[in-house]
């Protein structure tokens, strides 16, 4: 068995490295942005690599790459079910209707005129999306129609920049006043802001335009509930919502108290990860608060890590907790591994 990892910056390389050193596993690093790419893996049983959203090279070819090495017959992480949909709302919602997934009504419009006329009939407020962004980006409040009108309006006009580095600052600026964030934080987000939209995203990026999304606001009691899962274990905490604001997403006011995790939003969790065939999800539930209904407002392939994530303990899919420090990135290795083994068999 040989492991090939793509070789960035992120702590995903590195934990992934150190894990084939530590377990003497034969591995090598790669560039997956070279031409000769399917060559270089030629060797390799096994193709690994994090890919972000925030980088315009990834998005442009990651999962083109990664369906076309799984053709070939080699395991992939993500894989193509586990990574799709990722950063992709309008995927997400054809998807879990499609699964009969409990999940936030999610509505698609792709002329003015239907998305206005669908707006007058409506009842608010609605959540206005982009079809990308993590953290809260692109995510807006629609209190009565006129304001559904505004972003209808400009969705099909002048369109939505991908990344909105105001409300990034904007955010940035209240976790530092709660000492969530440091002044690294707060130069990364001014550069964000002022000059990395204009350098990349206005560049290489085009504007979101020529559709609306709107999902269902699900009134809850503050907080979300996000659920990591991978293979049989899962990272659970309660993401509380900003003052003065509907999102929990991007706040960093997380509890991953083991008491306030209910058994049925894991359950729930680890059926929809099995459903849509992933192989690692981050999966953002909300429960209405006059019904108790569980929703799921959306998934991602990857999660963390946030400082001290590792550290609360985790779940497995049995209900059980398990309260020592562990490596939820290492089991991302693992299950490649485990899928490996199960394939020589």
């Amino acid at each position: 068995m040989k492991i090939a990892i793509h070789k960035n910056n992120t702590i995903y390389t590195q934990y992934w490295t150190e894990y084939c050193k530590q377990n003497n596993i034969e591995y090598k690093l790669v560039n997956a942005y070279d031409t000769n790419i399917i060559d270089i893996l030629a060797d390799c049983d096994i193709f690994m690599w994090y890919f972000s959203h925030l980088d315009y090279r990834d998005m442009s070819f990651a999962k083109q790459l990664i369906f076309s090495l799984e053709e070939s017959g080699k395991i992939v992480f993500p894989n193509t079910k586990t990574c799709w949909h990722f950063d992709d709302k309008l995927g997400q919602k054809y998807l879990f209707e499609s699964l009969d997934i409990q999940s936030a009504k999610a509505y698609a419009f792709y002329d003015k005129a239907s998305a206005l006329q669908w707006a007058k009939q409506q009842e608010y407020p609605k959540v206005f999306k982009l079809r990308g962004g993590a953290g809260s980006s692109n995510v807006m409040l629609a209190r009565c129609y006129r304001e559904a009108k505004k972003y209808i309006n400009r969705a099909f006009g002048r369109g939505y920049m991908p990344f909105r580095g105001v409300d990034n600052l904007k955010n940035t600026i209240k976790l530092y006043k709660g000492n969530k964030a440091t002044i690294y934080h707060l130069l990364v987000s001014l550069y964000r802001c002022f000059v990395y939209p204009t350098k990349v995203f206005s560049k290489f990026l085009s504007k979101q335009v020529g559709y609306a999304y709107f999902q269902e606001f699900i009134p809850n009691d503050g907080f979300d509930y996000r659920i990591e899962t991978c293979g049989n274990k899962a990272i659970a905490l309660v993401r509380y919502c900003r003052q003065g604001d509907f999102r929990a997403s991007g706040g960093h006011n997380n509890d991953f108290g083991k008491e306030l995790i209910p058994k049925d939003v894991l359950k729930l969790a680890f059926e929809i990860t099995d459903k849509l065939g992933m192989q690692a999800a981050s999966l953002d539930f909300v429960r209405e608060k006059n019904t108790g209904e569980l929703y799921l407002v959306e998934v991602s392939y990857c999660y963390g890590p946030d400082v001290d994530q590792f550290d609360h303990g985790y779940w497995t899919s049995d209900g059980e907790w398990h309260g020592e420090s562990f490596n939820g990135i290492n089991w991302m290795i693992e299950c490649v591994i485990e899928e490996y083994k199960q394939r020589r068999l």
